[in-house]
């Protein structure tokens, strides 16, 4: 919060993330509840997106999930039907060249599939959550470290968000 004169307010931090924890709940991926806002220099949001299946497919949180459940016709495990929020954020994006020099927030790191999106749009920071990890199994998820891998070696500004401080910690190494 930012305390003035006559009363507090929110930080940019504190807005954009409560946005991406409240775009999150759209949702439908049982396992990952991301939620995605891209933020332009002059603190403008510029697009959202949320993970979801793509037009005309069933809902995860309907049918279950393809990779762990199956399909709901056959049993057959499949690949995830969903499209990734932030992938979902680029295509909501009426003006794609405002995302050069954007700022991610975020309510998961990036997967290693969207962080390339991310830097092919030029985005210059990411603010994050939680720490992504990929669905192996129903019981077992691992850490997918070539995402942070590329964004370091991409230059691209890491932060974990720390929203009981209100604080960014910066990131300079894969964690473990």
């Amino acid at each position: 919060m930012s305390q003035g004169k006559f009363g507090t307010r929110l930080s940019w931090d504190q807005l954009f993330m409560k946005v991406a924890e409240t775009v999150s709940e759209r949702t439908s991926c049982l396992y990952h509840h991301l939620g995605v806002v891209l933020v332009d220099d002059m603190h403008r949001i510029v697009s959202v997106g949320y993970n979801g299946p793509i037009r005309g497919e069933v809902n995860c949180s309907e049918v279950g999930c393809a990779k762990i459940h199956g399909d709901p016709e056959t049993g057959m495990l499949k690949r995830c039907r969903g499209a990734h929020g932030e992938i979902n954020a680029i295509i909501n994006c009426i003006q794609p060249e405002r995302l050069r020099g954007s700022t991610l927030y975020i309510t998961e790191f990036p997967c290693f599939d969207c962080m390339k999106a991310m830097i092919q749009v030029g985005v210059k920071e990411i603010v994050f959550k939680n720490i992504y990890r990929r669905v192996v199994s129903a019981e077992k998820k691992e850490l997918e470290t070539e995402a942070w891998e590329l964004a370091l070696k991409m230059n691209i500004s890491l932060y974990h968000y720390d929203t009981e401080k209100d604080e960014r910690i910066p990131i300079r190494d894969v964690p473990n």
